[in-house]
């Protein structure tokens, strides 16, 4: 009876945690051009300060894992503060453009975090035959949902726009599988040129 009990609850987990990647890309964008983007800190879920500073790090993994070149956040803030850009918060497309430029970048990335469940807990219960409980387990689900746009510092347009959801045991692996279902989602490789 465990057995009949744990297949549709591990169906149901896994369901749960499948990805729901919505992207656009500018169609006649050429992404080949694309070599080094500057990834700006996230906003974080208004729950968690530090959620926007984790989904920009792992941001900076993979698209470096991809080859790109990337300019640090501190770098980027530094800037936007010297220019009297950060109070604003805002990447309209001249600031994009002036920022760009200082930067030395093609493209800029942000974004924020939506949704951040760090450790969600749930008991299961195992019955016998009988309809007696026999057993229990406890399981561990961590959630995230995020949205992102890269910006073309030559025009200060968004050139992709994507947001996903995932989860997983820890809020690490939901983070992996959210940034990785998005990075792969950009049309540009560097690594295979």
């Amino acid at each position: 009876m465990k057995k009949l009990l744990a297949l549709p609850l591990i169906t149901v987990l896994f369901l749960a945690g499948c990805s729901s990647a919505r992207f656009s890309i500018s169609k006649d964008y050429d992404f080949s051009k694309i070599k080094r983007i500057a990834v700006t800190s996230f906003t974080s879920h208004i729950d968690y300060r530090n959620s926007g500073d984790a989904v920009a790090d792992e941001f900076l993994t993979q698209l470096m894992g991809k080859g790109y070149k990337i300019v640090e956040r501190n770098k980027i803030g530094s800037i936007l503060g010297e220019q009297d850009l950060a109070a604003s918060n805002k990447l309209d497309p001249a600031t994009i453009k002036r920022v760009g430029k200082i930067l030395g970048v093609d493209a800029i990335l942000t974004g924020s975090v939506v949704k951040y469940v760090q450790d969600s807990k749930a008991v299961v219960y195992y019955t016998d035959k009988d309809g007696n409980t026999s057993s229990q387990s406890q399981l561990r689900q961590a959630e995230i949902s995020i949205s992102a746009r890269l910006f073309d510092v030559e025009s200060g347009e968004v050139i992709w726009s994507g947001s996903d959801r995932d989860s997983g045991f820890e809020i690490s692996d939901a983070i992996y599988g959210v940034v990785y279902s998005l990075v792969s989602s950009i049309k540009n490789d560097p690594a295979t040129k």
